[in-house]
């Protein structure tokens, strides 16, 4: 059986190590299964460990996607078999682990996003030091169809975008960001061609270092990449989101109510524009509130605290929300059309969005 993650060591500078990770299912996108995630954890702590690792590559098998998100039929599943929520609570406890142990992790991490990067993908993404995206690279996060809500840290690291209502927009709509789009907002560091990854590697392979000195690995990494980073007026695709950001700055102004407003009347014309507005509209009214209460909640917000409440709040989705027949409708049964609890968003009643954040924080896990 084929292993859902493959480890390997890659040289670099000649006498130590790069740690490459590559995410191994990609005839499901490289959707992340626990085994997945555990498996990461693991080789994570050692390489961690590891002085003759210097720095961590990330990235997909195939050629659609790096990952296009948590395996959250798993998940379902687990839900439909009992009423527990105990596989879920674990499921997403050990993601948010994975992401937080990227995020702080003490070795430089590169993540080549080449693909589709949606959800769970975007968590392992943007939790890396370098952000690398090709010119196939559509990077979204779209729980708003599955009754969930942006997690794996995208509470904070949506909150790090300059502008708040394009954080509300990509949350709101599932909006595919391009490559361009992706280094102009901050969620990508660098945009390199896809056929230049092997010669990417060889250069961190072929530079020279004494002996360990970790500025040296920054500084090997950098130069690599920025010597392979398309310039302005090369093959990158025009920006659209970016261009359309006073466009974005009136829909997503005041609250959920006036969102709706906005986007209902508005009149889009780009495709993906379009597509982005089916989304908010076809999407749970009830995880359209819980998106805006937990954006809102999250700014200025640390990561350990906003993970702590994600995990809170992915459960109860889970347990009392329209996580379950979200993933019915749209990758069970494929019928897209689910039946969500309410049927628009000014149905939704306050004090239901208020029951989601009453549960108590559960610990994150030390990693």
């Amino acid at each position: 059986m084929t292993n859902p993650v493959v480890f390997e060591v890659q040289p670099f500078a000649e006498r130590y190590k790069l740690g490459v990770i590559r995410l191994n299912h990609p005839s499901a996108l490289n959707a992340l299964s626990m085994e997945m995630i555990e498996q990461m954890l693991s080789q994570l702590e050692s390489w961690r460990m590891d002085q003759t690792v210097v720095a961590i590559w990330l990235e997909g098998a195939g050629d659609k996607a790096f990952c296009a998100g948590g395996n959250v039929v798993d998940v379902y599943r687990s839900l439909v078999t009992s009423e527990e929520t105990r596989f879920a609570h674990r499921y997403f406890e050990q993601e948010y682990a994975l992401d937080y142990l990227l995020h702080r992790f003490p070795k430089p991490i590169i993540c080549w996003g080449s693909g589709y990067v949606m959800g769970g993908g975007m968590g392992l993404m943007m939790a890396s030091r370098y952000r690398v995206v090709t010119p196939s690279s559509k990077l979204a996060m779209p729980e708003i169809s599955i009754g969930l809500y942006p997690d794996v840290g995208a509470s904070y690291f949506l909150n790090q975008l300059e502008s708040k209502e394009i954080a509300r927009f990509m949350a709101l709509t599932g909006y595919q960001v391009s490559a361009t789009d992706a280094c102009e907002l901050g969620l990508a560091t660098h945009y390199i061609m896809a056929e230049d990854r092997d010669a990417l590697i060889a250069s961190f392979a072929n530079a020279s270092m004494v002996e360990l000195d970790p500025k040296k690995v920054t500084s090997i990494i950098e130069q690599a990449l920025f010597t392979r980073s398309q310039s302005d007026e090369l093959p990158l695709l025009k920006p659209e989101l970016t261009a359309l950001q006073p466009t974005v700055m009136t829909l997503m102004s005041g609250d959920i109510e006036n969102v709706y407003a906005a986007m209902l009347s508005y009149s889009p014309e780009c495709p993906a524009m379009i597509k982005a507005k089916e989304n908010f509209l076809n999407g749970s009214p009830l995880s359209a509130h819980l998106i805006l209460a937990q954006l809102d909640w999250a700014h200025g917000k640390s990561l350990e605290s906003v993970f702590m409440r994600e995990l809170q709040l992915s459960v109860a989705c889970c347990a009392q929300g329209d996580f379950k027949e979200g993933v019915r409708a749209l990758l069970v049964d494929k019928d897209k059309q689910p039946k969500w609890q309410y049927g628009r968003i000014s149905d939704v009643p306050k004090e239901r969005v208020m029951d989601f954040f009453k549960v108590e924080e559960p610990p994150l896990p030390p990693h």
